[in-house]
């Protein structure tokens, strides 16, 4: 009886050793890796979306927020690099912004900004209308009504956000043009310590009665100016636009 009473003991004592290493222990582990795996995904959206207080370690470790204008601990170190991808922020329901940044690796003697003025050459270069019936007249589903007014405004913002505008005015002026491709050059001059550039297509179909506007109504910035060398060509889309595909390039000189 007590050999019996012992082996059921042990059996008991077996039992609850193994019940420690058993379900409530992985179900611990399985919810303490998951608490990690989402601690980890709230700190790369809250990098992506810009809204981080730690944009150092979002840029070493994602390469997300390392703008100029959302990463100012960036600018006090002497060697750092901005990412080569593009964000998109909407600072307002009317005024939107397409990031992109220098790719270039900044040394101790270099700036974000230009400390001399240099010029600003554009070149439009491509157009094509992606939607049909632009005249809304015939309904007939054509793709090369479009009477297109294409224009650029450009700010040149320093590191103190001043603003330097111009308009090119109109680059191209067709009608009945679903498709045009060539090279029409806008250049100025961009005052020293500017630090950004920002671009706003301008995309109107001239109608007889009332102009229709195909803009998408965002600016494309280009942030750290004073990295990029001389030629260095930027090739830009109106990416938002559902509308038609503009494409575009600049390079200072």
């Amino acid at each position: 009886m007590s050999i019996k009473l012992n082996s059921i003991l042990f059996a008991s004592l077996f039992f609850f050793a193994c019940a420690d290493e058993s379900p409530t222990s992985s179900v611990m582990e399985n919810i303490s890796e998951k608490e990690q795996q989402e601690t980890e995904q709230r700190q790369r959206d809250a990098c992506y979306n810009g809204t981080s207080t730690e944009s150092g370690w979002c840029c070493a470790n994602y390469g997300y927020q390392c703008n100029t204008e959302r990463n100012s601990s960036a600018k006090s170190s002497s060697s750092y690099k901005y990412s080569s991808s593009s964000r998109k922020y909407s600072s307002s329901s009317t005024t939107n912004y397409h990031y992109s940044s220098s790719s270039k690796t900044s040394s101790n003697t270099q700036k974000s900004y230009l400390t001399q003025s240099k010029n600003f050459k554009l070149t439009l270069t491509y157009f094509k209308q992606e939607t049909p019936d632009w005249d809304n007249v015939l309904g007939i589903n054509t793709y090369n009504d479009a009477d297109p007014s294409i224009s650029f405004n450009i700010e040149f913002v320093d590191f103190n956000g001043q603003k330097n505008t111009k308009e090119t005015g109109v680059l191209l002026k067709k009608q009945d043009t679903g498709l045009w491709s060539g090279r029409i050059d806008y250049t100025t001059t961009v005052p020293a310590n500017t630090e950004k550039i920002r671009i706003y297509p301008k995309i109107i179909d001239v109608d007889v009665l009332d102009n229709d506007n195909y803009s998408s109504n965002y600016w494309y910035i280009f942030d750290g100016i004073g990295y990029l060398k001389n030629n260095d060509v930027q090739y830009d889309t109106d990416s938002r636009n559902t509308k038609c595909t503009l494409k575009w390039e600049w390079y200072l000189y």
